[in-house]
């Protein structure tokens, strides 16, 4: 108890910090889940109920209590976030490298699926917004537009930004609203996508058989919106990388695709290798909005103190010489 007391009153301070005129009950509710949370490596609310602080009551009266931060609509994911997310991206362009933000979607469960945007860091990724829908589907258009238009109005001006999206986001309205934005970007594309190029018709998947140098200003055919492709068919894969994106196309511009994959990792933090998201049994689409930010705050902590401990390490080190 007296470790789990200490964590969680080390997170709750960093969180005032972070968002200093933040209710306080709801700051309380948020940092002792995050601290017990990450204590028990689970999401399940049976479990995190069992583990709260004895003085919130009776078990029937942990697991209530936990329900209603998870009911609670003025407890707004992304405003909550934000500062954490703010401060990562900050760190990460404080020396003028473009900022990765991945943008990919996971099955929950059987109800409801989450579009996640994230800031690649190192091979992983932090989460930076994101939003649940009862789908058993892909999340269209509008509601990744509503995720990316919301993260891009808190977005310091002078961060470059490079989305990298898998081929289900592979769209000329995706594409459009990243030049219109003037972020950078690597996005798969399917290979059955028809392009208007030079006076004539070709299909992305052609492009890949007949042009591996790739293109410059095909059109998605009938959009309006005109890309360079490029194309990468690596030894031992099945399918080519066709990669629309804002850069002349050749083997590096297309590899930078590759630094999608950090949100992988992360989403097996919340699931298989972590917290277990999937064994939640929340069905409600916001209440697992507010599960996630639970999670993320506590996976923001575990990676800042990871972090901390690295540069400590490397620090007393030079103290001795090594």
């Amino acid at each position: 108890m007296v470790e789990r007391s200490a964590l969680i009153a080390a997170i709750e301070e960093d969180f005032k910090q972070r968002l200093p005129y933040y209710h306080k009950s709801r700051r309380e509710a948020l940092t002792t889940l995050a601290g017990v949370m990450l204590e028990t490596r689970s999401a399940n609310l049976m479990e995190l109920a069992a583990a709260l602080p004895r003085e919130i009551g009776a078990a029937d009266h942990r697991y209530q209590y936990i329900e209603r931060q998870l009911k609670n609509a003025a407890i707004d994911a992304g405003v909550t976030i934000k500062p954490y997310a703010l401060a990562a991206i900050k760190r990460l362009a404080a020396r003028g490298q473009t900022v990765v933000l991945q943008m990919d979607q996971s099955h929950i469960n059987d109800a409801n699926e989450v579009l996640m945007l994230s800031a690649r860091l190192r091979k992983r990724a932090v989460p930076v917004a994101w939003r649940v829908r009862s789908t058993q589907g892909n999340i269209g258009f509008s509601i990744q537009k509503e995720l990316l238009d919301s993260v891009r109005t808190w977005l310091p001006k002078d961060v470059s930004i490079m989305l990298a999206a898998d081929r289900f986001y592979g769209t000329a309205q995706l594409i459009g609203w990243c030049q219109k934005a003037g972020w950078s970007y690597r996005i798969r594309l399917k290979g059955n996508l028809t392009l208007a190029h030079e006076g004539g018709e070709l299909t992305t998947g052609e492009v890949a058989q007949r042009l591996p140098q790739g293109v410059m200003g095909a059109e998605l055919y009938g959009s309006g919106v005109s890309t360079n492709i490029g194309v990468l068919h690596e030894k031992g894969h099945k399918e080519p990388w066709i990669i629309a994106m804002d850069a002349n196309p050749g083997k590096y511009t297309v590899l930078d695709y590759g630094m999608r994959w950090g949100i992988e990792n992360m989403f097996s933090d919340f699931k298989s290798r972590g917290f277990g998201l999937m064994q939640s049994h929340i069905q409600k689409s916001d209440r697992l909005e507010r599960l996630i930010l639970i999670m993320s705050i506590a996976l923001y902590w575990a990676i800042s103190c990871g972090m901390f401990a690295e540069r400590q390490a490397v620090a007393d080190g030079v103290k001795k010489g090594l």
